[in-house]
């Protein structure tokens, strides 16, 4: 609970820093599927069925970059939010008991985007993120019965997240630019930090997305004129 806090912080100051000096604005949507990777609960046994149909999620984000060298590193600063539907199951005994969990987090980004193509019409991008994701509603279902996950207190409220993935960003116009993206995202694996059940698990997001990107007139970036 400790590293998530210090990171929490670390994203908020690097939000209020970035907000300062951005020069673009990035809007970006797209799919992404999820599920719980190497799951253990409390009895160190792994009782979830994961072969079930991943289902596609709707998810948005939005926030601002920073040109920090020649154009090809830039910091990014933003925010998110996600809906999920994970379909997977329980055993009891050899049965696999279907269970749902539908799940929307709210959640701040920061990282790195870099270059490794970088032409004036064309960049071929790596990235590397941190997320902050806060649980804001969820339900989990088996059978006939639903329970409310932030109420029960019986699942992680927050995750703590490493994302990386690859982009193709296409210039439409002076101001303007298009990028398709992939990202890769798991949950730091830790004992369920806030209910008494020791679950251990992480959460796997992959995502194909699509976004803008406008360029904007920072004051502090303005030229004045002279030599």
């Amino acid at each position: 609970m400790k590293n998530k806090t210090k990171f929490s912080l670390l994203l908020l100051y690097t939000l209020q820093f970035s907000a300062g000096y951005a020069q673009q604005v990035y809007v970006e949507t797209g799919f992404e599927t999820a599920y719980f990777k190497d799951y253990v609960n409390n009895l160190g046994e792994n009782t979830l069925d994961l072969k079930s149909a991943k289902s596609q999620n709707f998810f948005l984000e939005s926030g601002i970059r920073l040109n920090i060298y020649k154009d090809r590193l830039k910091l990014n600063a933003g925010a998110s939010y996600n809906n999920y539907k994970i379909n997977t199951g329980f055993f009891a005994g050899n049965t696999s008991i279907p269970l749902t969990y539908d799940l929307t987090y709210v959640g701040l980004k920061t990282g790195l985007n870099l270059a490794i193509i970088n032409e004036p019409l064309f960049k071929l991008q790596v990235h590397s993120h941190l997320s902050y994701d806060f649980l804001t509603s969820g339900t989990s279902k088996y059978r006939d019965v639903v329970n409310d996950l932030i109420k029960d207190n019986t699942f992680d409220r927050t995750l703590l997240r490493f994302h990386r993935g690859l982009s193709a960003e296409f210039l439409i116009s002076d101001t303007i630019s298009t990028y398709v993206s992939y990202n890769l995202a798991d949950s730091f694996r830790e004992k369920n930090q806030d209910s008494n059940i020791e679950e251990i698990y992480t959460f796997r997001t992959n995502s194909f997305s699509v976004g803008l990107l406008f360029s904007i007139v920072n004051p502090r970036n303005k030229c004045y004129g002279g030599f």
